[in-house]
């Protein structure tokens, strides 16, 4: 049972970052240096955030929906994960 919780954890993660570097990135793909920061991309990520929910909601396809789509699964595999 340990080693399910485990993988969640680590598959938990995974979609996290995927999720968070994709919020981070412009147009083009690539990742402002100062972005790598805390700081600076924590505003892009919330922002991201919230412009992905409202695209989930209404049911668009767009980069911010699926960022806020992998991390929001990403946080209900840290769920189950922590909860087995």
């Amino acid at each position: 049972m340990e080693t399910i919780a485990i993988v969640l954890v680590i598959s938990a993660s995974l979609c996290i970052i995927f999720g968070y570097l994709r919020l981070i990135t412009d147009k083009k793909g690539n990742i402002n240096l100062n972005n790598y920061r805390l700081t600076s991309s924590i505003g892009l990520a919330v922002s991201g955030l919230l412009a992905g929910t409202q695209d989930l909601l209404s049911r668009n396809k767009s980069k911010d929906a699926v960022s806020a789509f992998a991390i929001y699964f990403g946080l209900i595999l840290f769920w189950i994960g922590f909860s087995i």
